[in-house]
């Protein structure tokens, strides 16, 4: 069974993909929810939806909603929408539009039990 789910350039899908505890790597589109344990839209991916994981990292386009514990945004990267996260990383150049908020440290001691 393998703990990672890639989505290559060629293709494009919309649902809900639900990995939890996994990676997802997104280097093609997806449009709608995605719950996984870490989440990376590489350069060229593009993500439009709901995305829910410990650990973001968007180098592509993402647009909608992220809640997470940790969010990286690297200079090529974009997102839009709303932020909800406890740690946010925001490299030179990336491009971030909409709301941020912080998520609270016992809203993720609650989410863990």
């Amino acid at each position: 069974m393998s703990d990672s789910t890639y989505i290559d350039s060629s293709l494009s899908l919309r649902g809900i993909l639900k990995a939890e505890g996994q990676l997802v790597v997104i280097a093609g589109s997806f449009e709608g929810e995605v719950e996984a344990g870490e989440v990376v839209i590489e350069e060229g991916g593009h993500c439009q939806g709901l995305l829910r994981a410990d650990t973001v990292t968007v180098a592509g386009k993402f647009k909608g909603i992220i809640e997470s514990q940790s969010l990286n945004v690297s200079d090529a990267g974009m997102v839009a929408g709303e932020i909800i996260t406890q740690a946010l990383a925001v490299d030179s150049g990336a491009d971030i539009s909409g709301t941020v908020m912080r998520k609270p440290a016992s809203a993720t001691k609650k989410q863990a039990n």
